[in-house]
């Protein structure tokens, strides 16, 4: 089997499109060892992307953060942040990767849910990454939520876009609500 490695531009952008232009989504399977030397380089992407891990273990690094992630595990990597992930003792690890663009939220880009839900979390540097391992109560809701997006991008149903966006929604309330730190979590009063 051949192996692969994360296409970048000169500036470790990755050159893969997430989706389409119609709809900015795209949903991989992907195992680490399909990678040279079992991981996946550095690279970034306007993207958001959330890491599923289905078997094994994936030693993940965004920006100067490090995350273990075991099965079960997600990571929410924010976008535009360096990530890269990597075997842990050369044993393989089988994850999805479910990347999109947030105007999938917003919609447009002065649109009153981009300014004040979407922007202030991607364009927090304090927040490149959470990682979802089921130590806080709305870890669950947040699995939940996850697994429905990737059954509807797998069998899609009549409304899928729809539904994938409404879901994406629901995702993006729950981490805006339990993620953030508590005073960037509050709408801010401006005099």
């Amino acid at each position: 089997m051949k192996k692969v490695q994360i296409e970048t531009n000169r500036f470790q952008k990755e050159v893969k499109k997430h989706g389409s232009d119609s709809f900015p989504l795209l949903i991989s399977y992907e195992r680490l060892s399909e990678y040279e030397s079992g991981a996946f380089m550095w690279h970034w992407h306007p993207e958001i992307e959330i890491t599923y891990v289905q078997t094994g273990h994936m030693h993940y690094q965004v920006n100067h953060n490090s995350y273990r992630l075991k099965a079960g595990d997600f990571l929410f990597a924010n976008a535009n942040v360096l990530h890269k992930g990597m075997m842990e003792n050369m044993a393989d690890c089988e994850y999805i990767s479910l990347t999109f663009h947030p105007k999938l939220i917003y919609g447009f880009s002065q649109s009153e849910i981009f300014k004040k839900y979407v922007e202030p979390v991607i364009h927090n540097l304090a927040m490149p990454a959470v990682h979802i391992d089921f130590s806080m109560p709305w870890h669950k809701k947040y699995s939940e939520l996850v697994y429905r997006i990737i059954a509807l991008s797998k069998e899609q149903p009549p409304f899928f876009e729809l539904d994938i966006s409404g879901l994406l929604q629901s995702l993006w309330r729950l981490l805006l609500a339990n993620a953030l730190p508590e005073e960037e979590s509050k709408p801010c009063d401006v005099a």
